[in-house]
């Protein structure tokens, strides 16, 4: 069985609530954006800093990854 890559979707990562659960990154497209650079962040460092809102990744595609 291969494994699939995701671009939205990673894990199962550790859930103080629910044991495990899945991780869905919905605004780095290719580069880690974030408002916050924190160390323990499962995606890694930050290469883009930024508090602007914008549509970074259309829910359409996620959708289609969770399916």
């Amino acid at each position: 069985m291969s494994k699939k890559s995701y671009k939205y979707i990673y894990g199962p990562v550790p859930s103080w609530r629910l044991g495990r659960s899945l991780g869905i990154d919905p605004i780095s497209k290719g580069r880690k954006v974030c408002t916050f650079d924190c160390v323990y962040c499962q995606l890694g460092e930050a290469s883009f800093l930024t508090d602007e809102r914008e549509l970074f990744i259309p829910v359409t595609e996620i959708i289609e990854e969770l399916d």
